[in-house]
């Protein structure tokens, strides 16, 4: 099926105007221009904004979306279950908070007493590792939450370390992913001496903030491939970077820390 503009702004709920404007800017154009001027968007149109539509709810920039949705080896299907992996563990948490909201509304109203333990349910990162078995991510982050050396504790503690610091970092971390692309795009191995270099590298920028012994980088390894926040900063690169990367860091980690 063909829709106008106005159809796919109604089937879809984005604006006419944001549709217009991301055409202006390559991230979606129609299918074709009817000689009466009209926009024209088929099913690959409609497939490539709902990609755009993910992506902003997992909080990609319209920049970072554009990155990743040009890329000539973008996989339509693995960006899908990618998605569906991020929002299902998004939520597992929903759900453990509505649980804790239902169980304070009884307890308000004299219905059920809760437990004080029950009372921060969703809240505390332990409870949430122990309702998932340890099958997700979040053993990972508190290992590597613990690991911060001198963690900045309001505003104050970031003004002291100073815009320049972060903007240093940033850069040293971007240029990092830049030469492990590289690699991917030469078809390198993740053991492989040239990788491994580059590594040792992220390894020595990581011990600037963190102590990363081999369990924080091994469980950092994890962040960067399955942590959606992780995520968003790695696929614009790449979209095999995440994967390829923690494999490399575990290798690392298990060979020389």
């Amino acid at each position: 099926m063909v829709y106008t503009v106005k159809k796919l702004s109604e089937l879809s709920g984005v604006t006419i105007r944001t549709l217009h404007f991301y055409e202006e800017i390559d991230l979606l154009k129609p299918a074709y221009h009817g000689s009466n001027g009209y926009r024209y968007y088929e099913e690959k149109e409609l497939l490539q904004l709902q990609q755009i539509l993910f992506f902003k709810e997992l909080g990609f920039s319209l920049k970072q979306i554009q990155k990743v949705l040009g890329r000539n080896d973008f996989d339509q299907l693995s960006a899908l279950y990618s998605h569906r992996k991020s929002l299902n563990e998004e939520w597992e948490k929903i759900g453990l908070l509505l649980k804790t909201i239902d169980k304070t509304i009884k307890h308000l109203k004299g219905k059920k007493k809760m437990t004080d333990k029950e009372i921060f349910d969703g809240f505390n990162i332990t409870l949430v590792k122990k309702a998932k078995e340890g099958t997700s991510y979040f053993a990972s982050e508190e290992i590597v939450g613990k690991s911060i050396k001198n963690p900045t504790k309001n505003v104050q503690d970031v003004e002291k370390k100073g815009k320049a610091f972060y903007e240093k970092t940033t850069e040293t971390a971007h240029a990092i992913f830049r030469e492990l692309v590289h690699c991917i795009e030469k078809g390198l191995d993740p053991a492989s001496n040239e990788v491994q270099r580059i590594i040792k590298k992220h390894h020595a920028a990581t011990e600037q903030l963190q102590h990363a012994t081999q369990e924080v980088y091994i469980a950092m390894a994890q962040l960067y491939q399955e942590h959606p926040k992780f995520r968003k900063q790695l696929d614009p690169f790449h979209p095999q970077l995440a994967e390829f990367m923690a494999q490399a860091m575990r290798i690392f980690g298990d060979q020389n820390l």
